[in-house]
């Protein structure tokens, strides 16, 4: 209606009126209706405003250069306006943008006028503090939140660079302390002068509580690390692992190839360093402080023959464990030998590598008195195998006497045939195989006793069970004979190798059968027969029984006959037993012991018969 009359004036005046600059209000009027249909609305206006003017000059002799000027402005007005109305809707889009982004936004955005009242609160404020936008504006910041911050400084940094940014304390509603990362802009007007601030706040509360509680775990682990009563160091081992890829084949397994080149575990080793260490360490290491072991290489620690157990613990950080064990032997940087257990965890915070954590557990002490246990038991075997010769004695004497009568025999047989005329040089040969052949029969008596009676080593081999059971019962033949003992051994097949000492292993046989003939001495209402059985038993072990016929173990007794120095024999000593079990398991099998359903017992021991044989140390289990 208002653009009608407009034109309907403009026509009467003949289009050379003021009335036509009333054609960029209109435009600024419609203009918040759009860009396009201002820029509509310009391109109309301007084509009403020719068909005015056009329409008031029809005939072109009465059309004066002041008109055509007035004319031309006219346009500018109205394209003037429409650009102006454009610009004017870009730049309330932008504003409008903004405002919502500062409503979307998870930060605090308040604006405040030189007097503290709060003119805008976004949502992120609501949320944050508890108030709505209505509740906080127009009242004062400083006590609504009871902001805790250094005023002075805040100010002094506004007036001189306009901004401020810091941490500030402030309360909620429900009375909890906030802690902000912030960040001041002061608001100036045309003149320059203070007009208020904008501030944007970040909550930093649970940020600060997560640090404080990162700096206390820190602080607990660095009084652990530094008072254990244990050696622990940290080293770096990112070179380290850089050596052991870089130089490593790539079809190459890595833990062969570290088997095979030992001098690249020495280049690994000698490239890992220690970087921190608790006085624990020092002290294990010799050294004059914690700090005389930083910068130290592996290499300069550990011995030759620990080489092959670090390069399993490099193959298994390699192949991604997070925590290795191993024992090694190191030197001391005073020379002293020493025998460590390690345990290197590597942690998941750092760098591949960067940081290993190692805890070291000396067990010097330890092996030392393990080593003289095992060689005090091995003086008590030895004693018990001299003591079970003794009991032999007459068996022993038997199977020498006898091949010895028979090469007595045999050798005057032979001097008969050749005190002949014409000497039986066929019947002499024999005589000869045979005097040959029993005195190895002699021979090999002694040998067995006597590898029975010296001290030796224990020496893990493969070992033929039947045969040396059957050699066994060769040796005890003669007892179980002047006892009325009958030994029966059914014949066994398929039985596999075993591992061990042969000395060990026959030792416990001769004990066994011996307490089984000595258990059935008292035994008249049956005949006494000793039963040996083989057989092979899942997984890979073989298990030997050896069953009698005599009055068994006391029912209330039968639970302690493994312990030292118990005994069911009046002049027992009560070591035979425990001695035989302690080599059963330090072979890595065990043995038990029943009364049979009948009468007598039975004793049961396995061995492993695994191709990784088993140490045949024992370890003491008699004090």
């Amino acid at each position: 209606m208002a653009t009608l009359f407009i034109l309907t004036v403009d026509m009467m005046t003949g289009g050379d009126g003021p009335v036509a600059f009333l054609y960029g209000g209109v435009i600024l009027l419609l203009g918040p209706l759009g860009r396009r249909f201002t820029v509509a609305v310009g391109i109309a206006l301007a084509a009403l405003a020719c068909t005015a003017f056009c329409g008031g000059h029809i005939a072109v002799h009465d059309l004066h250069n002041s008109e055509a000027a007035l004319f031309a402005v006219t346009l500018l007005v109205i394209g003037t306006a429409t650009l102006l109305s454009i610009w004017n809707q870009t730049w309330r889009t932008t504003l409008a943008e903004l405002a919502r982004t500062l409503e979307l936004s998870h930060d605090t955005v308040i604006i405040n006028d030189q007097k503290d009242l709060i003119l805008y609160w976004n949502d992120g404020a609501e949320i944050l503090y508890g108030w709505s936008r209505q509740e906080a504006v127009g009242r004062s910041c400083q006590e609504l939140l009871r902001t805790e911050f250094p005023e002075a400084e805040v100010w002094r940094a506004l007036e001189l660079r306009g901004q401020w940014s810091g941490d500030i304390v402030r309360t909620r509603r429900d009375g909890n302390r906030l802690i902000l990362a912030t960040r001041w802009v002061l608001r100036r007007d045309v003149d320059g002068r203070q007009v208020g601030v904008i501030e944007s706040s970040a909550d930093l509360t649970e940020q600060r509580r997560a640090d404080l509680l990162i700096k206390a775990s820190e602080q607990r682990y660095r009084e652990i690390f530094d008072s254990a009563g244990f050696a622990i160091w940290e080293s770096d081992w990112t070179e380290a692992i850089r050596i052991s890829c870089l130089s490593r084949p790539t079809e190459i397994n890595l833990r062969d190839w570290l088997a095979g080149n030992p001098e690249i575990v020495n280049a690994v080793l000698a490239s890992a360093t220690i970087c921190n260490a608790n006085e624990a360490a020092a002290i294990l290491w010799g050294a004059a402080s914690r700090e005389a072991l930083v910068g130290l290489n592996w290499n300069c620690l550990f011995m030759d023959c620990a080489i092959e157990p670090l390069a399993r613990m490099i193959t298994a950080l390699d192949e991604g464990a997070t925590r290795v064990e191993c024992e090694v032997q190191a030197r001391a940087l005073d020379d002293r030998v020493l025998d460590l257990v390690l345990r290197i965890s590597v942690s998941s915070a750092d760098a591949p590598w960067s940081n290993l954590l190692i805890m070291a557990a000396d067990v010097t002490e330890r092996n030392d008195a393990r080593r003289r246990a095992e060689h005090a038991h091995a003086e008590r075997a030895h004693e018990a195998r001299v003591s079970m010769l003794g009991q032999l004695a007459s068996s022993i004497a038997h199977e020498v006497n006898q091949p010895l009568t028979a090469i007595i025999n045999y050798g005057k047989s032979a001097k008969r045939f050749l005190d002949r005329p014409e000497p039986d040089l066929r019947e002499l040969d024999v005589c000869l195989e045979k005097i040959l052949s029993n005195s190895t029969r002699a021979s090999d008596v002694v040998a067995r006793v006597r590898g029975l009676a010296r001290k030796t080593s224990p020496e893990t081999t493969p070992l033929n069970l039947v045969e040396l059971i059957d050699e066994t019962i060769g040796l005890i033949q003669r007892e179980a004979q002047s006892h009325s003992v009958t030994i029966v051994r059914p014949r066994s097949s398929s039985i596999p190798t075993i591992f061990g000492d042969r000395v060990q292993i026959q030792q416990v046989l001769i004990n066994l059968i011996m307490n089984s003939i000595q258990a059935m001495a008292g035994t008249t209402a049956r005949s006494r027969e000793l039963r040996i059985d083989m057989r092979a038993t899942a997984p890979k072990f073989v298990e030997v029984s050896i069953t009698d016929c005599g009055g068994g173990f006391p029912a209330e007794r039968e639970g302690r006959i493994f312990e030292p120095f118990f005994s069911t024999k009046a002049e027992g000593m009560g070591l035979g037993l425990p001695i035989c079990r302690s080599i059963v398991e330090s072979h890595g099998g065990s043995i038990q012991a029943r009364n049979n359903s009948l009468n007598g017992s039975v004793v049961t021991f396995t061995l492993p018969c695994s191709n990784q044989p088993h140490s045949a140390a024992a370890v003491a289990t008699i004090s």
